[in-house]
């Protein structure tokens, strides 16, 4: 790999991303993709749209991306399709306006604040969040401040979302035995092209430290544990996730039961649905979802995902993995922007104890069970190993939130307020000078594990189960309590 300055071709004209002083000089990279053309992102080298691997056939493994002649990445590539996360009307994207879908998704994004430098930089590669239905190149996440602002070479990636990536038939029809944990895969596949192609970039692959938030979060936690996943990272942070989404073989081939009645008379058979229009999937998919939820989410196979993570950890899978576990103080509180009683639907579901408890009451139950309790078992199955593991508790609401200006939640550390601070500017001129402290704070935590596999504060053990706590009347420095 290399990587020069050069002009950029008249063929590669037009497309810019968000630079006009990009018009005429291009960033060139050779990756095992092709020669990829970037552009300036405010300054910082950016390349969009990398492909790094492509999809022979829906419902089949991703296999590498294949060299085509140069690349011009100076606009996003598409998002995969997305399905709607529940059956009310007004269907939120958490997309770009203009974002383009395509079921060719496999694509990432690269920030480099020094892609010549002789010393190679950290490399942080994002998984974002959506529950495994939306999401992909998104308005409210700005990889390009790590870049900037903390030296790091940051990648973000597209993979296949909903039934495209997350409907295990593999399950039901032999024929489909491949197409088990298709999106763990494109995971797999992207993080392998991190690995042959980053040093072009600036980026050392020997120090790759992956991230996430909620569904992302739990992505990571689960390729923790993946087997084929060893060596393509070498530290990891989970925010607001779990290791405890996989399902078993059997509640996934319930899923795509669900999925084939909710069809009807479109398909005849398993093999049908690979011939139906993306809308026509997304239009089953509403269906079966009004008929109850849908498990989008990762297999026990015992192939890929061998056992339920935490036995996996538990038996030292990862025990050399330095793990950042990160949630805010107020997380089940997100519910209180869902349409409909929520809260009591979800309170009813989880057995709630107290049948008169307060909406607080219930409030506080549901971020104890959905994240808290999660937390404490990831966290005492990597340290029982003999891993090395801290936590982190964000009690902060940033008014550069994008949803600062909700009343509901305003002011609150619910699930996905720290979105603001992981990637917001420490020396910017967004929000206050409490938000750029906390961001400051925020993101050194994320740059020392990456930098060093060490953080500021005692590592987490049963018997001293301390978190650090980011607050506004703490914003600098270390105030260490206990998990909520």
């Amino acid at each position: 790999m290399s990587f020069t300055a050069r002009m950029i071709p008249s063929s590669l004209a037009g497309g810019k991303a968000s630079d006009p002083s990009s018009d005429e000089t291009a960033l060139v990279v050779r990756t095992s993709s092709g020669e990829v053309h970037g552009f300036l992102d405010r300054g910082v080298p950016n390349w969009r749209g990398v492909p790094y691997g492509r999809i022979p056939e829906r419902f089949r493994p991703p296999v590498p991306a294949t060299p085509s002649g140069p690349i011009d990445a100076r606009q996003w590539g598409p998002d995969s399709w997305q399905v709607p996360m529940s059956t009310t009307p007004g269907r939120w994207s958490p997309l770009y306006p203009d974002a383009v879908k395509s079921e060719e998704c496999l694509n990432l994004n690269i920030w480099s604040a020094r892609p010549d430098s002789a010393a190679p930089k950290p490399v942080l590669v994002w998984f974002h969040p959506g529950r495994h239905m939306v999401g992909g190149n998104m308005p409210t996440v700005d990889p390009w401040t790590l870049a900037a602002g903390q030296g790091a070479v940051v990648v973000s990636a597209n993979f296949r979302l909903g039934p495209w990536g997350w409907l295990h038939l593999g399950t039901l029809d032999p024929e489909f035995a491949d197409s088990v944990n298709l999106a763990v895969r494109d995971q797999l596949l992207m993080l392998r092209w991190v690995q042959d192609n980053i040093a072009g970039f600036g980026g050392d692959p020997d120090n790759v430290t992956i991230f996430g938030l909620s569904t992302g979060g739990s992505d990571v936690a689960t390729l923790v544990s993946v087997p084929a996943a060893r060596g393509l990272f070498h530290k990891a942070a989970v925010y607001s996730g779990t290791a405890e989404h996989p399902i078993e073989p059997a509640e996934a081939a319930a899923t795509a039961e669900n999925f084939i009645t909710a069809a009807g008379s479109l398909v005849a058979s398993t093999a049908d649905l690979r011939r139906l229009s993306n809308v026509a999937l997304r239009h089953i998919h509403l269906k079966a979802l009004s008929a109850g939820p849908l498990l989008y989410e990762p297999v026990i196979d015992g192939d890929l995902v061998p056992g339920p993570p935490l036995r996996t950890l538990s038996q030292g899978s990862a025990a050399d993995v330095p793990l950042l576990l990160s949630v805010t103080s107020d997380e089940a509180r997100i519910l209180d922007l869902a349409t409909g009683p929520a809260v009591d639907v979800k309170y009813a579901a989880l057995a709630g104890p107290e049948r008169n408890a307060t909406h607080a009451e219930k409030l506080a139950f549901l971020s104890r069970t959905l994240y808290y309790e999660p937390m404490k078992r990831l966290l005492t199955s990597v340290h029982g190993a003999g891993g090395n593991c801290w936590a982190q508790v964000f009690d902060y609401h940033p008014t550069t939130s994008h949803l600062a200006g909700n009343p509901a939640v305003a002011g609150r550390a619910v699930h996905g307020a720290d979105t603001a601070a992981l990637f917001g500017e420490a020396e910017g001129t967004e929000g206050n000078a409490m938000d750029r402290a906390i961001v400051a704070d925020v993101q050194h935590a994320l740059i020392d594990l990456a930098r060093h596999g060490q953080l500021a504060w005692p590592s987490y053990t049963p018997g001293t189960p301390v978190a650090k706590w980011i607050t506004a009347d703490n914003a600098v420095g270390t105030r260490l309590g206990p998990l909520p």
